[in-house]
């Protein structure tokens, strides 16, 4: 059902590009790839404005794998990009702030918030960036306790 959910998101997020493009309206790429780190999994972009877009991730977690508690893992995310903070040699690598919501189910279900932060590098040859993230959270349900998270992002950009 999840990934129904995922497979159709990403179907809507793909449908918004090809209309905004149609209408000439200049907005970023949509991405879709992998994620590596904590949660390992899928994870989708979609640029809304001028530096800002949404993420959102469908994976698994396996901090607790070893006491079979391991989980399935989503979240949503509304970023900010700030480019030409961070330059090297003429290369910008645009920095990124954002605020979330996260859902983890398995043996038991928790619902987090949380603020990702991490930079983004992409090619200027291929139709690849890659994004260093990680992630300060609060879980609310079902009960109170910080969280956290990161990881390596590989994305297509269409």
């Amino acid at each position: 059902m999840k990934l129904r959910l995922f497979i159709f998101s990403l179907i809507l997020a793909l449908g918004a590009q090809t209309w905004a493009s149609a209408d000439g309206i200049k907005t970023s790429s949509v991405a879709a790839g992998i994620f590596l780190g904590e949660p390992t999994g899928l994870t989708v972009r979609l640029g809304v404005a001028k530096n800002q877009s949404i993420e959102a991730k469908a994976a698994w977690s396996l901090v607790n794998a070893g006491n079979q508690s391991s989980s399935l893992t989503f979240q949503a995310n509304y970023l900010f990009e700030f480019p030409g903070i961070l330059v090297i040699k003429t290369e910008d690598f645009p920095l990124y702030v954002g605020v979330g919501a996260e859902t983890q189910l398995g043996s038991s279900t928790s619902l987090n918030v949380r603020v990702p932060f991490g930079v983004f590098y992409r090619f200027k040859q291929i139709p690849l960036e890659l994004n260093l993230e990680f992630g300060l959270g609060l879980q609310v349900f079902p009960a109170t306790s910080f969280v956290g998270s990161g990881g390596l992002g590989v994305r297509y950009m269409f």
